[in-house]
């Protein structure tokens, strides 16, 4: 029986495969013609849509923004980005945003609001103050084997612009027309006395790093939002009296910047934001501007030649005039 049951048991085993069920195998659905988009495209995309533009990937770190002849190009997980080829720093990294990707609200309304859509407003006047940075025991930045003060090259390009903004028929106020000390809060409040329609501070730069040069501007950071060069927002991340001109800011800082860019052919550092004090109590659209760095030997010596000099002056005088002239009230005082 052992042996008959074993060899009935052998049959059994060998017919189970066939005896039992053969699984149902359901067939994969077919590729759709058209994909869906993955969600997170909506982010960008429609930031874009916002504000007319167009958003779309270019590479699979870089998406391009579009409207008209602007051109916004962004970093994924950068906040350095491009505007028309120019640097520029985004207040917050470009990046996934609840797993969207997407700008932060404050760069879609400081950033790619003002730098893809008709910024509206006109000047108070047609008097455009120019602060030379620095001055008296303030000496600025030096470079000692050239014997250069930045408060001396600050001042030197102030009033070579002074004269080329006077011969476009503007009316032209220094915060200093010499070599003396005016405190920062008084800066501002006489371009604010003077009835300013714009503000220019003219700057030189330095750096520990020797080898850093090239130009950067600044216009006053959004209320709330992180200034470029810190990693976090201060105890003065408020809202000051320029922020009320932060749209006008951008025009004006991005245009500046991109005309010394492209006049000078130098470095571009960027397109930046601060809380300078300088800017933080204006009254009207203001920007800094550092025009060098005179701690680089190399670039130390173009900065001291009369000829760059007025350079400089020239680029900032065609980029103010020509903003000017474009936001021209009804009335000139």
């Amino acid at each position: 029986m052992d042996s008959e049951g074993s060899g009935e048991l052998g049959t059994v085993v060998k017919s189970e495969p066939v005896s039992e069920p053969v699984p149902v195998v359901k067939p994969k659905p077919t590729e759709p013609l058209v994909k869906p988009k993955p969600p997170w495209l909506a982010g960008i995309v429609r930031q874009a849509k916002h504000v007319g533009a167009v958003a779309k990937r270019i590479d699979d770190d870089h998406w391009q923004v579009t409207r008209g002849e602007r051109v916004l190009t962004l970093t994924d997980g950068s906040r350095k980005a491009e505007l028309d080829g120019a640097v520029l720093f985004l207040n917050e990294a470009f990046s996934r945003r609840t797993g969207i990707l997407a700008l932060s609200d404050s760069d879609f309304e400081s950033t790619l609001a003002p730098a893809m859509m008709p910024v509206a407003g006109t000047l108070r006047s047609n008097v455009i103050v120019i602060d030379p940075g620095h001055g008296g025991s303030e000496k600025g930045t030096t470079n000692d084997s050239l014997g250069l003060l930045e408060k001396d090259l600050n001042l030197d390009v102030s009033m070579r612009l002074q004269s080329l903004l006077e011969d476009q028929g503007y009316k032209v106020v220094l915060t200093r027309y010499d070599d003396r000390l005016v405190p920062l809060e008084e800066r501002s409040k006489i371009a604010n006395h003077s009835n300013a329609g714009l503000f220019v501070s003219v700057h030189f730069n330095a750096a520990l790093n020797p080898d850093a040069m090239g130009l950067e501007s600044y216009i006053l950071t959004s209320p709330g939002a992180v200034s470029t060069n810190d990693r976090k927002a201060g105890d003065d991340a408020q809202r000051w009296p320029g922020n009320a001109f932060d749209s006008l800011n951008f025009e004006l800082g991005f245009r500046i910047h991109k005309q010394l860019i492209d006049d000078l052919q130098r470095v571009d550092r960027g397109f930046k934001r601060a809380r300078f004090k300088v800017l933080k109590g204006l009254e009207c659209p203001g920007v800094l501007v550092e025009c060098g760095f005179v701690s680089n030997d190399k670039e130390a010596l173009l900065l001291n030649t009369p000829v760059y000099r007025q350079k400089l002056a020239d680029s900032l005088a065609r980029s103010l005039g020509d903003f000017a002239k474009s936001r021209e009230g009804e009335k000139r005082s």
